[in-house]
């Protein structure tokens, strides 16, 4: 059987060995790049260190300052900060101050800024607080906003109040 192209080699030396050099160039750029992504850069924000940009909402940032412990995003716009997604992450760390902490650092970042929230109705005495205490400046639902947990009491009050049982019971 006859080689279609003989000599091919050598009338093109080295021209494909540099492709795939290109090519192996090119995968090398776009896993940094992928790795950039995954592990983003930590900012500060007027002297509050621990912000970090949403890899996938535009003008979001995620507040990691208090983590382990808690944590939270912030939607910057011009005028405003609306503050999303609250939590303290251990039940038991609950109602002892590490989220009043936390939005204590975000207003320290915003000082001049308007911060707002939407709020469930289980976390609305929270953010009440927050108000009084000028860590806020507004909560813009006046509304019933039962929250997405329906294991939730406060949110949902006609849920049934019984316990699974057992097979065995």
């Amino acid at each position: 059987m006859r080689n279609c192209q003989p000599g091919f080699e050598s009338r093109y030396p080295g021209q494909f060995k540099g492709d795939n050099m290109k090519i192996k160039m090119k995968m090398k750029k776009e896993n940094e790049k992928e790795e950039n992504e995954t592990n983003p850069r930590v900012v500060s924000m007027n002297g509050v260190s621990g912000f970090w940009k949403h890899p996938r909402h535009e003008n979001c940032w995620i507040y990691n300052g208090r983590m382990p412990t808690s944590n939270c995003w912030i939607y910057i716009n011009d005028n405003d900060v609306q503050i999303l997604n609250v939590m303290v992450y251990n039940p038991e760390d609950r109602k002892c101050g590490f989220g009043s902490q936390m939005i204590s650092d975000i207003r320290l970042a915003f000082q001049e800024m308007h911060i707002w929230v939407d709020t469930w109705n289980c976390s609305r005495p929270f953010w009440q607080k927050m108000k009084q205490r000028g860590m806020i400046n507004s909560i813009a639902n006046d509304y019933s906003w039962p929250c997405a947990n329906t294991t939730c009491t406060t949110c949902h009050k006609d849920r049934p109040d019984y316990s699974r049982r057992s097979r065995f019971d």
